[in-house]
């Protein structure tokens, strides 16, 4: 047997000698105490046994109930830390390589920037065709010495109006550097507006141009919520408190109102092309074009909307020659940067994401609040990849002649 379990039990056996002992020693009292008093014991227990300790002999049903909780463990964390891994690597090889994509040699030696401008005009400072985003790249081309001339490649449809002022703002105010506009697709409300703070607009011979005005949409839904027997009670301060509702239909006077706000947004448009570097245009011609069409390039270019028809290469080199540069110049785009915690910002975090989705009270919220936008909701291609024409490309109809 081994050592100390032989210990154990020799220990054991002292332990049971002495229990007896005492379990016959108080068996054998008489009860009273000595001397005589009269007076009881006090009630004594009998002798208790005293607790074993197997040492180096656990209960089994303990060890089991340990393994089975380790194991339930392990199969729990494993996986979640394998997960983890898996993508704490595979971000950290992505970031990698795109820093590699972003910190790639820059060329030096005088360049025509080019910025591009798709889709919705929108306000705020995540991708695409957002103020913070187009205003940045602006910036960076104006502080950049070796871009000589920028190049806005534009397929828009437009979008709203506070966004669409504050591009063309900061595209009228580029100082001591041509801007060319070229739109390959779509240039259309407030598209056209931000265009007419350029220097020259050039658009290939398919480009839809125009849609000179305002568009503000609300929504009624008081006689769906009728059918389906929801009331729904609105207490307010003031008669046009609750001007734009979706839970009411607007009022005669409503209607008058917002029309005159309109109007003034109109003007501002009208004035803004009427104006612009080169424009032949007054304020009554485009007046009279304020209709909400568009016009293929070609019309747009006799109605004085644009200044030239042609393709991206055509539109580098006239930016070149209005910055002096002849044929000797290479193309210049915003750098390319990336961090990946970009990835995870966003509302509650901190500044908007990349990938930022509207929540639902934004899209409920962007339904009850009358926006004004210049906005064209025809039919459009959407933005492309390049606005030159294809090889072996069928020449044009008669009625369509370029120059």
């Amino acid at each position: 047997m081994n050592e100390p379990f032989r210990e154990d039990y020799e220990r054991e056996d002292h332990e049971d000698e002495l229990f007896r002992r005492s379990a016959r020693s108080f068996s054998s009292r008489s009860g009273r105490e000595p001397g005589g008093l009269g007076r009881p014991w006090p009630p004594d227990l009998p002798p208790q046994r005293p607790p074993r300790w197997h040492v180096g002999r656990p209960d089994s049903s303990s060890r089991t109930v340990l393994w089975v909780l380790v194991a339930v463990i392990t199969g729990f964390f494993l996986p979640v830390c394998a997960c983890l891994g898996l993508i704490l690597t595979s971000t950290l090889s992505f970031s990698a390589l795109l820093s590699q994509l972003s910190d790639y040699e820059q060329e030096t030696g005088p360049a025509v920037g080019v910025i591009d401008l798709n889709g919705p005009i929108a306000t705020g400072d995540t991708w695409g065709a957002t103020t913070g985003n187009i205003k940045r790249q602006l910036e960076w081309m104006v502080d950049e010495d070796d871009v000589k001339a920028i190049v806005i490649r534009a397929n828009s449809p437009g979008g709203g109006v506070n966004a669409s002022d504050e591009i063309w703002a900061a595209v009228r105010d580029v100082e001591d550097k041509p801007v060319v506009v070229y739109v390959h697709g779509m240039c259309a409300s407030g598209c056209l507006y931000i265009a007419s703070g350029s220097d020259e607009i050039i658009a290939s011979r398919n480009s839809l141009i125009g849609s000179i005005g305002v568009i503000s949409t609300f929504f009624d839904v008081s006689e769906l919520l009728d059918e389906v027997g929801i009331d729904v009670q609105t207490i307010i301060t003031g008669e046009s408190k609750d001007f734009g509702s979706y839970f009411r239909a607007l009022t005669p006077e409503e209607r008058d109102f917002w029309r005159e706000q309109m109007a003034v947004v109109l003007e501002h448009f009208i004035e803004v092309v009427a104006n612009r570097d080169g424009s032949t245009l007054t304020v009554g011609d485009v007046r009279e074009l304020a209709t909400g069409d568009v016009w293929i390039a070609p019309q747009a270019l006799d109605l004085g909307l644009i200044d030239q028809l042609g393709y991206e290469n055509d539109a580098l080199d006239y930016a070149a020659s209005l910055a002096n540069l002849g044929d000797d110049y290479r193309i210049q785009e915003y750098p390319f940067s990336f961090n990946p915690l970009d990835l995870f910002s966003g509302p509650g975090i901190g500044a908007e994401g990349y990938f930022d989705l509207p929540s639902t009270t934004d899209v409920l919220d962007s339904l009850q609040q009358p926006g004004l936008q210049y906005r064209y909701f025809g039919p459009y291609e959407g933005p492309s990849a390049s606005g030159d024409p294809p090889d072996g490309q069928v020449s044009a109809p008669e009625w369509l002649e370029l120059d």
